[in-house]
């Protein structure tokens, strides 16, 4: 793949977002009712694009992938947020797997 510029994707959503809050602001559209819903959304896009950018360092975003999933059923009402926080050893079961699988690689 050719080495090109990249436009960093961060940059890209702070200014799709500070307009979609602006003209919420100026009551042109209702932003923050579907925001309030749907931020964890937020987490698991970059999750899966740190995954898909870096996947020798999964770490980090299947953790985001994870705890962005979550919430995101929570704020659906799939889940009760009591169950989901029942759920936090999965966070310990992916940093192990990720400890093993990286040691793997190495050895």
């Amino acid at each position: 793949m050719a080495q090109g510029s990249k436009i960093p994707f961060s940059g890209i959503l702070l200014v799709i977002f500070g307009a979609l809050f602006l003209a919420d602001q100026m009551g042109a559209i209702h932003f923050h009712q579907v925001f309030a819903m749907w931020w964890p959304a937020i987490l698991i896009l970059a999750g899966l694009l740190n995954l898909i950018e870096r996947p020798a360092s999964a770490l980090g975003p299947l953790i985001m992938l994870t705890i962005g999933t979550a919430l995101l059923l929570s704020n659906l009402h799939v889940v009760k947020i009591e169950s989901v926080w029942k759920l936090w050893p999965v966070i310990l079961i992916i940093a192990g797997l990720n400890i093993l699988f990286s040691h793997k690689s190495k050895g």
